[in-house]
């Protein structure tokens, strides 16, 4: 587990000057969101909402890069395209 060096947190400007939003489309085909299927799957809901209007949602048993243990993610799996 990672474990901060210190916790004196110096803010820096210009690293929060530089801050922007990443399209959705970047951030899902981003390598660390398709090795998770927790956060895969979090990007596939943001894009069929925008895309295809989807709306609803059930639980779907899912692994997170964190732990190797089933949790659940609440969304339509039926809605996604295959």
């Amino acid at each position: 587990m990672l474990r901060p060096l210190s916790f004196d947190i110096q803010k820096q400007d210009s690293e929060i000057e530089a801050a922007r939003w990443m399209p959705l489309e970047e951030y899902a085909a981003h390598p660390f969101v398709e090795k998770h299927e927790q956060f895969r799957y979090a990007a596939r809901i943001c894009l069929e909402k925008r895309e295809n209007g989807y709306i609803g949602f059930s639980a779907v048993p899912a692994t997170s890069g964190f732990s190797s243990k089933k949790t659940y993610l609440y969304f339509n799996y039926s809605d996604f395209k295959q």
